[in-house]
């Protein structure tokens, strides 16, 4: 004697695959929006790797200096930032290099630098190019060109919940060794930090 076959499983309706697909979908929805604000909750309070600021003149070596601005005479130590620059008698368009760093919370860090990438007073118009391996997030952009002014560039980055700016100035016009100079002197400064937090 042989057994009948089950009977099949019934087939859903299509109302409920789409009611079944839309409790997938607000599912997910719910799980990203919990983690986006946990993560939201964590840059809140975390305070980030750096408490106080760095000695800011030792962040870019001599060397980079010296080949960037030649005649440089040193760093000159500021609120929260340093600069190297060639002797003011040399030229009216002279060569020089700023950093200036702030020390924020995470996610203060994070905004400030979405903030500046949007500031283009005395900058090119167009979107900042982004840069790799300069901290966690960085971007560089060029002075407005004009070929009666030096060329410029600046990087900014962040690094955990410290903001840098490093600005590169020539003293000729020559806007691709500007932009060159100012992302090697910002990963001499990112590589630094990042070393002395480890």
């Amino acid at each position: 004697m042989t057994t009948p076959p089950g009977r099949p499983a019934p087939r859903r309706t299509a109302r409920e695959r789409r009611a079944l697909t839309a409790f997938v979908a607000i599912s997910l929805l719910i799980a990203v929006g919990l983690s986006l604000a946990a993560w939201k909750h964590w840059q809140r309070t975390h305070p980030g790797d750096f408490s106080a600021e760095p000695h800011h003149c030792e962040l870019v070596t001599q060397e980079t200096v010296h080949r960037l601005v030649p005649t440089s005479y040193g760093g000159r130590e500021g609120r929260g930032s340093c600069s190297w620059s060639a002797p003011r008698e040399e030229s009216p368009t002279r060569a020089g290099i700023f950093l200036q760093s702030s020390v924020l919370t995470e996610d203060l860090a994070a905004e400030d630098l979405r903030e500046e990438r949007g500031k283009t007073l005395g900058w090119e118009k167009t979107a900042p190019e982004d840069v790799t391996a300069v901290g966690d997030e960085a971007f560089v952009r060029s002075r407005t060109e004009n070929p009666e002014r030096p060329a410029a560039a600046q990087v900014c980055f962040r690094l955990s919940n410290m903001v840098v700016r490093v600005t590169y100035t020539r003293a000729d016009t020559d806007r691709g060794a500007a932009r060159a100079g100012a992302v090697d002197a910002a990963r001499e400064a990112a590589d630094h930090l990042r070393a002395s937090v480890r």
